[in-house]
């Protein structure tokens, strides 16, 4: 998903296919399946999913634990990756062991289902090496002890996203997404992906952060929300 360049996605918290074919129809690159702070379940959360393969859009799911069942099972229904919340340190490591079967981690095996095509002309072998080649971890870097075995934990990361406003809070300047810690801390992150060769990604509250995140080099992009766009259509159609 990642090869092509940066991309741009959306948080989607609203549990519908309808969402998705919208999102999808819209242009966006992949979404982000809201499974963390989103009003729904685990299946509601699978059908996002494969609602997502079936128009062939990326759903990388957010959890907020790592849940080796819920993970599973999100994997199997067919998606892109897992986005873990607070997944900077010691769980960045976990997290590439429940989304990875071996030798990489310690996912469950079985070729009964969606993303394995049910093991119909696939073989164990094929499957392990496509999963492990093509699933996404995504570590949230949004406490203040983000550098906390930082270098361990890109090592282990497909993607360094920064959650700003989660981070901003966590560091004592709420909301103050330009205060002085804020920068620190993004530019320590920024420096070990870039170490570690690793894509960073970042919440884009507006079209103008957007921007600003493609022009810094950011190559996973979460631009708003499905309930941030409703909400500017529908103050809009008031005029």
């Amino acid at each position: 998903m990642l090869d092509a360049g940066p991309v741009v996605g959306t948080f989607l918290k609203i549990p519908r296919f309808e969402v998705v074919d919208l999102l999808a129809l819209a242009g966006f690159d992949f979404v982000v399946c809201d499974y963390e702070l989103g009003q729904m379940s685990l299946l509601d959360a699978t059908d996002i999913v494969r609602a997502g393969v079936g128009r062939g859009l990326p759903v990388v799911v957010r959890v907020p634990e790592l849940n080796r069942g819920d993970i599973n099972r999100l994997l199997e229904a067919g998606a892109a990756g897992i986005q873990l919340a607070r997944g900077s340190g010691d769980a960045a490591a976990g997290l590439r062991t429940l989304v990875s079967y071996p030798p990489l981690g310690s996912r469950s095996v079985s070729l009964a289902q969606p993303a394995a095509s049910y093991g119909i002309g696939v073989t164990l072998a094929e499957h392990f090496a496509r999963s492990n080649r093509e699933t996404l971890a995504v570590g949230q870097f949004e406490t203040a002890d983000y550098a906390s075995g930082i270098d361990d934990a890109m090592a282990a990361l497909d993607v360094a996203f920064i959650g700003p406003v989660d981070l901003s809070v966590d560091l004592g300047t709420p909301g103050d997404l330009a205060s002085a810690p804020m920068q620190e801390a993004t530019a320590a992150i920024e420096a070990a992906a870039g170490r570690a060769g690793v894509p960073m990604g970042i919440f884009a509250g507006t079209a103008d952060a957007v921007v600003a995140a493609r022009a810094k080099g950011y190559g996973y992009i979460v631009a708003g929300s499905d309930l941030t766009m409703l909400m500017a259509g529908a103050r809009v159609a008031l005029g």
